[in-house]
C-alpha cells in the first residue's frame, strides 16, 4: 500500500511520519502550507488488491500512537495503529503500522506490522475508539 500527504489541490502535505504524529496530537492535519491554498491536507492510503484490476483509496480519520516523541527515538521503534475510511463505500479498517530507525539512525517504513503487547494493543484500541466517538478530526469533505 502506497501512502501520500496531500491536499485537495494536489500540493505535497510532507512526510507520512510527520504527518501521521501530527494526526495524533491534532486529531486532524490542518490547511495546506501553501500560502494561497489553504485546502484541507489528508493522509490517503492507496490499496491494490492482486487478484483484481482495481485499487482503493483510504483516508487516514484516527491515529493511536503507543509512544510519545522521546520514547520512540529512544526505542528507535514507533507502532501505531492508523483508523482508515475508504473514500468510496466509508468502511472503516485498522492498519498496525510502524516506522523504525535504520542502521543510520533514520526513520524507515516498517514491512510488517508491528509486534506489540497485548495491553499496549488495548491501549492503542481505545485510543482509536475514543477518537472516533469524540470526532476529534474536522470534516473538510462538506
Amino acid at each position: 500500500m502506497s501512502s501520500r500527504v496531500a491536499c485537495d489541490q494536489g500540493h505535497w502535505g510532507g512526510l507520512c511520519r510527520d504527518a501521521a504524529i501530527e494526526f495524533s496530537k491534532q486529531g486532524n492535519l490542518g490547511p495546506c502550507r501553501q500560502v494561497t491554498c489553504q485546502s484541507p491536507r489528508r493522509y490517503i492510503v492507496s490499496h491494490y488488491f492482486a487478484n483484481i484490476a482495481e485499487s482503493h483509496e483510504h483516508e487516514l480519520e484516527a491515529v493511536a500512537r503507543l509512544y510519545t516523541d522521546q520514547e520512540a527515538n529512544d526505542e528507535g521503534y514507533d507502532p501505531m495503529l492508523f483508523l482508515l475510511r475508504n473514500r468510496r463505500s466509508g468502511q472503516k479498517l485498522v492498519w498496525p503500522f510502524y516506522w523504525g530507525k535504520d542502521r543510520n539512525g533514520r526513520w524507515h517504513v516498517g514491512q510488517f506490522p508491528p509486534l506489540v503487547a497485548l495491553d499496549d494493543l488495548k491501549k492503542m484500541i481505545a485510543i482509536l475508539e475514543d477518537a472516533a466517538i469524540n470526532s476529534h478530526s474536522k470534516d473538510f469533505s462538506k
